[in-house]
């Protein structure tokens, strides 16, 4: 057999790296290419090295713009500058050029940086890594005594790579991990932290790549730990007064809550979020004197320092919310109605909510160093005397220190201003994260009785001040109205019936319920009322249901309860028809609503037939159970199918207590 004829698989084949790009359809993105695109990209590859520099400056000035952006990545400006700008002779040029790719990153969804990572962008930032590091530790060529100019090309440099390390970071986990096993990569962040050269700007920016990297990271976090300089500079860091004590705040918050260092439970009486909060608070205090001076860079601009302060504080609400759960000092939630052995009877009872002792974990064994020992007594020797403090340090300064000034930032004021809306935002979300924790508190032992009078009339200055105005102003805003909304059944939750509200401000939470409703409605693309989204029971309708349950219970007035009571059957006779999560959250709210026959309301749930209307419902209710397709609606589905179970329990065990 003669041999075959070798394959040119080349011959008449173009590059198919360097494929030609069509030209958009749009007239106007078609000229934006010819006049601004085309001539930057065609500069950016020139031999001569004065135009690449000019070009990937120009580059980097017309990112943000969309039209911009989105040409150049059509005419593959990433594969340009992996190839060309990042290893060009120029320092200037591929300074622009880790610019160009961090702000793209900046911009684009997380889809830019997991394709950055696919194609390896990692060892590049490496390499680079070491190039900086080679110039910071040069003795021959020292970085004060280099010219200026040079001096801001290099921290120029660093921060475009510790930025696009952090926007790499969060996009992916699988990144994240892979970051953190460079430890070029991490030990150089750590370093950067080491040298008073630094510019504070970047000094910002590697604390805010680290409190990305070691959220829920064990690994790296016990590195820290382990490294006694490290936590040692992080602890420093936190006292300078500006954003970055913030941030270093944060990377601390990370720390601690993932070592599980909540309050007394931690290697040293200062490692823990108690230690933050006033560092938080002094700084969200300083940033609200000066907020209507913002411009300046990231290191001095106050809403943004606000709005860092006002994260992590939320964040250490939700930390200390998991911890008192993980203690099992919390108040139970409704969890059914059990059926009793059978040699009891049939009677039905309620569980009782008694008091459990807190679990107290056994201290750590991680040594702090004498140095680090002393840092902390410094900042905890001022703590307050008062008993709840010492308790529960974390919690009393949420309540007591942060709130209050976080209202300042929660005014509806703000809201005619639309660059403090975000603020706002921010300020609720923290509230709403403390009030969640308060309410998960159980205070029927005494000890907290302080904390918990200063938090009553707290609450009702939050209701008073935040709630009442965004109720009385009929808001179109659906986001406004659904953080206001989740605020109110927080607080309602914390205070159990005994929040004093406005005239017809119940029916405010009817109305937008019904809003959200018609909103649902008028969407064709939101799902059925039996295959409800992932978070079914995040959504508006949920929200306002909860509200109106928590403000029904005892002591509440026996007209409100009535009004709620009657509107929360309303919802359940429209099954199957109402959204799955609405019924199931309602049914729960009347479980804890007429839960004993000692409440007042009990005679609202006879005289007013809601016996009569939940027996009609039970069919109902199971015909829109059996609706859910459990496959894709998992959680959905099991709540339902408890929620059927303790109805018809709950008949039960109603008509067994009026009888008895």
């Amino acid at each position: 057999m003669g041999k075959s004829k070798p394959r040119n698989r080349n011959k008449s084949r173009a590059d198919p790296v360097s494929k030609t790009v069509k030209p958009p359809s749009d007239p106007e993105l078609a000229a934006i290419r010819e006049k601004k695109i085309l001539p930057c990209i065609q500069d950016l590859q020139s031999p001569d090295l004065k135009t690449r520099s000019a070009a990937a400056s120009a580059i980097t000035n017309i990112i943000e713009d969309t039209k911009c952006r989105k040409l150049l990545l059509r005419e593959q400006i990433v594969r340009i500058l992996l190839e060309q700008t990042l290893t060009d002779s120029s320092l200037e040029t591929r300074t622009a050029g880790w610019g160009i790719l961090r702000n793209l990153a900046l911009e684009e969804e997380a889809d830019f940086c997991i394709h950055l990572y696919r194609q390896d962008i990692l060892t590049a930032i490496e390499g680079v890594v070491k190039s900086i590091i080679e110039t910071i530790e040069s003795t021959e060529h020292p970085v004060a005594k280099l010219p200026t100019a040079q001096q801001t090309l290099l921290w120029t440099l660093t921060g475009s790579i510790v930025n696009l390390l952090s926007s790499l970071a969060e996009a992916q986990e699988e990144i994240t991990e892979a970051i953190c096993k460079r430890s070029t990569i991490i030990d150089f962040q750590f370093g950067l932290l080491q040298i008073e050269i630094v510019p504070d700007e970047v000094d910002y920016e590697v604390l805010s790549c680290l409190a990305v990297l070691t959220e829920d990271n064990k690994v790296l976090v016990q590195q820290i730990v382990d490294t006694a300089e490290w936590l040692k500079k992080l602890m420093q860091m936190k006292d300078l007064g500006d954003i970055r004590a913030v941030a270093a705040c944060g990377v601390l918050h990370n720390v601690f809550t993932t070592m599980q260092w909540f309050d007394h439970n931690t290697p040293h009486a200062g490692a823990s979020d108690a230690t933050l909060l006033p560092v938080l608070v002094d700084s969200m205090k300083l940033a609200q004197a000066q907020s209507n001076s913002s411009n300046g860079h990231a290191t001095s601009n106050p809403d943004q320092i606000l709005q860092l302060a006002l994260e992590i504080t939320a964040s250490i609400a939700t930390s200390l919310q998991e911890a008192l759960e993980h203690g099992n000092s919390f108040e139970k939630e409704f969890e059914g109605f059990e059926d009793k052995p059978e040699e009891a009877g049939d009677e039905m009872m309620i569980e009782d909510e008694g008091d459990e002792e807190e679990e107290k974990e056994e201290s750590d064994d991680d040594e702090i160093d004498p140095e680090m020992e002393a840092d902390m007594d410094r900042v905890t020797r001022d703590a307050p005397d008062d008993e709840d403090a010492d308790d529960q340090p974390t919690l009393d300064r949420l309540v007591r220190e942060a709130v209050p000034t976080i209202i300042i930032s929660a005014q509806l004021l703000q809201q005619s201003n639309p660059e403090k809306e975000a603020l706002q935002s921010h300020a609720l979300a923290a509230l709403n994260n403390i009030a969640w924790t308060v309410s998960s508190v159980d205070f029927s032992s005494g000890h907290l009785d302080s904390l918990e009078r200063f938090w009553t009339s707290l609450a009702q200055r939050i209701w008073n001040e935040i709630i009442t105005p965004v109720l009385a102003s009929n808001t179109a805003d659906i986001e406004l109205a659904s953080s206001i909304t989740s605020l109110a059944w927080a607080l309602a939750r914390s205070r159990k019936g005994q929040l004093q509200i406005q005239p017809e401000e119940q029916r405010k939470f009817m109305a937008l319920y019904q809003a959200s409703r018609n909103l649902e409605e008028t969407n064709k693309d939101e799902k059925s009322s039996a295959g409800a989204s992932p978070d079914a029971f995040q959504g508006l309708g949920v929200k306002c249901i909860g509200v109106l349950g928590r403000l029904a219970l005892d002591p509440a007035p026996v007209e409100l309860n009535r009004e709620i009571g009657v509107f929360l059957l309303t919802i359940l006779s429209s099954a199957p028809n109402a959204p799955a999560a609405d019924v199931v959250e309602a049914l729960n709210q009347i479980f804890d609503i007429y839960a004993d026959k000692s409440y007042a309301c009990d005679a609202v749930f006879w005289s007013d037939g809601f016996f009569a209307h939940l027996e009609e419902i039970l069919p109902k209710a199971r015909k829109l159970t059996k609706a859910i397709d459990k496959r894709k609606h998992e959680e959905l589905r099991a709540r339902a199918d408890e929620v059927l179970l303790n109805l018809g329990r709950f008949l039960k065990y109603k008509k067994t207590e009026k009888s008895s």
